[in-house]
Order: C-alpha cells, then structure tokens, then sequence
C-alpha cells in the first residue's frame, strides 16, 4: 500500500465514524428506544417497541386511556416486578379540531390486581378538573388542607376514596406531588404526560409497587 494511499483511508475511516455519530444524534427516538430495550432486558421484563392498538382497547377502563382518537400503545414493557404484575408503556392519542387537531404522547404504569374496584381520579387541579365541576362533578374533600390542595380525588364510591387516601397515602402523594394516578376494576395506573424516559422508568416503576403496597390489605379480597 503506497504511502499516498492512507490519507485517503483516514479520510474514509472519519467520514464513517462521524456518519454515525451524526446519525445518532438525528434520530433520538432510536436511541430512547434502544435505552428502553436494554432496560428491559436488565428489568427481566418482556419488550415489544411496535405499535399495539389491543393495548389500550384491553385498559380502556381507565378512563385516561378512552381519549381522543389514534390510540394505541408502544414501547410496551410487560410482567412481573416484585412480584406484581406490570405493564409500562408509551401511549398516543390525536384529537380533532382547529386546522389539524392535536397530538399527544403519554406513558403508563400499570399494575394489575385481582380486584373489582370502583373508578377513582387522583390528579391536580387544571383547566379540565374546573371545567368538570363547573358540570357538576365535584372532587372529594379531606381533613388534610394540603391534600385537599394539592390535589383533586373523584369517585363514584366516597367510602372507597378515604380507604385509598389515608394519612400514610397522602403523606406519600404529598412527597410526590407529579403523580397522576387513577384505579379502576383490576387496575392501579400511574399517568405522565410525557413519554418514557429511560433513566426514569425504574423509579416510576417502584412509586407505582409503592402506592399499590399503600392500598389496605381489607380492600382486597381474601383467597
């Protein structure tokens, strides 16, 4: 090989590895998605990163996941975590109006439990919560002021609403005051609106594990 012939190589060597530094950096969504995988895999949980329509059809009785039109999950983690059965996934919908409607990017942690429980919001105050009670649909009140609050709790059953938020829920809802979360049948959701961030999934994944070991243990039933 002449002498002349290794600049060009170099040249050659660079120009690849600087395709692919650029390549990396032009398409983020792979790379999030890869971080996800590589999570899952140390998570020991199931990954499928493709677009699952079923998905949010199978937890369309959380009323967070019937919105809009489009809907469909990916990204989706799935099975067991201490011992609970989960499922975390990124979740879009579209609405329609104005020129081209809208879309938006959620994520999900959810917790599948053997219960039948009544539907149950906890979230913060916002222009929709104002508007719901404008409608009607008042938000249940507590002792704690604080709570009260820092957040909004509907419920059809109120009984079932002071069970879910007693002293050592509220404490820990008020040191994690991002949460949204709503129960529901046989699920416990932790809502974002946001999509996954790798570095955060595991963190969010034990808050969920938490809230459900907060749930008293006469709600479920006995086996």
């Amino acid at each position: 090989m002449s002498n002349n012939a290794l600049p060009k190589i170099l040249i050659v060597i660079i120009a690849v590895i600087l395709s692919t530094m650029l390549s990396r950096k032009a398409d983020p969504e792979k790379k999030r998605r890869e971080d996800l995988a590589a999570l899952a895999r140390r998570l020991k949980l199931q990954f499928n990163s493709s677009n699952d329509f079923k998905l949010a059809e199978k937890f369309s009785f959380l009323s967070w996941l019937r919105r809009g039109d489009g809907r469909y999950a990916y990204n989706v983690f799935h099975g067991y975590h201490l011992e609970c059965l989960v499922t975390v996934f990124d979740y879009h919908f579209f609405t329609t109006g104005g020129k081209s409607g809208l879309d938006y990017y959620w994520s999900a942690f959810v917790v599948e439990m053997k219960t039948n429980f009544p539907d149950l919001m906890i979230s913060h105050e916002s222009l929709e919560s104002r508007l719901a009670e404008k409608l009607g649909v008042s938000h249940i009140a507590f002792e704690s002021a604080e709570f009260s609050h820092a957040f909004r709790v509907r419920c059809s059953d109120k009984k079932f609403a002071y069970d879910v938020c007693h002293p050592k829920m509220m404490e820990y809802l008020l040191a994690n005051q991002d949460l949204t979360i709503e129960i529901s049948r046989t699920g416990l959701a932790v809502l974002f609106e946001d999509w996954l961030r790798p570095k955060r999934v595991e963190a969010n994944l034990l808050r969920l594990i938490e809230i459900r070991k907060l749930l008293p243990d006469y709600l479920f039933p006995k086996n």
